[in-house]
């Protein structure tokens, strides 16, 4: 819901700054959305957190096994590698301009460059893979 509910929630409000949220999981059913921003030369901001799984299923599904399997592996279709995707890539690939963040340092900077661009942007936000179930 991140990126199209960005998208119109700047068409609904074009005059105020709109940055979306969302993981990658979500996005991967969601990115067309970027295309519209493009199109539409939409000045929304949106920020992907990359941890190359579907982390909350992964959640879920620890939450769920606690008592039954707690050791039980993930299905590996939980998963976003083989390929890993890009997220960069994939928005200039469909005309929004876009930009990674991998280091803690690098915050700031990317977040003025991402919020200094005119027209739609996307900030790819690369996260710890680590699945730690909750317990207690």
């Amino acid at each position: 819901m991140g990126i199209p509910g960005a998208v119109g929630a700047k068409l609904a409000r074009p005059d105020r700054t709109v940055v979306g949220l969302t993981g990658d999981g979500g996005a991967m059913y969601t990115y067309q959305a970027l295309w519209t921003a493009a199109h539409l030369g939409l000045d929304v901001k949106l920020v992907v957190c990359h941890n190359a799984s579907y982390r909350l299923l992964k959640e879920n599904l620890a939450a769920y096994r606690r008592d039954d399997s707690p050791d039980q592996p993930y299905p590996p279709f939980f998963d976003l590698t083989s390929p890993r995707v890009s997220f960069v890539r994939l928005a200039e690939a469909l005309g929004v301009a876009a930009f990674r963040l991998v280091e803690p340092a690098q915050v700031e900077q990317a977040l003025c460059t991402l919020l200094g661009h005119r027209g739609p942007a996307l900030l790819e936000v690369v996260l710890d893979r680590d699945v730690t179930p909750a317990r207690g």
